[in-house]
């Protein structure tokens, strides 16, 4: 399998900064590299028969390479995208 590093990076910073509840749960999530360690291990216990899978923020997507290797992809969910700019927009007008 092929992880994406520079995804996977990019995606678990991401995450841990937009998702306390990452940091906070029962998984002792608590540093970005943390996070992208959990998400490599969702890769390999779900992306080998799947192509898609969804949790914690994040979105790992699966698909076959031309080399004949499983590759996987990371980024962030538009749900907790769309949840993080309601909660500064929230912020920013004063309006909860």
């Amino acid at each position: 399998m092929r992880i994406d590093d520079y995804d996977f990076e990019k995606t678990a910073k991401t995450v841990f900064v937009m998702n306390p509840s990452i940091r906070e749960s029962h998984m002792n999530l608590q540093t970005w590299e943390d996070v992208r360690e959990f998400m490599i291990n969702m890769a390999y216990t779900h992306c080998h028969k799947s192509n898609s899978f969804s949790t914690g923020g994040f979105q790992l997507t699966a698909f076959d390479g031309s080399d004949g290797e499983r590759h996987v992809r990371a980024s962030v969910s538009s749900s907790l995208a769309y949840d993080y700019v309601e909660k500064l927009r929230k912020l920013a007008t004063g309006s909860w």
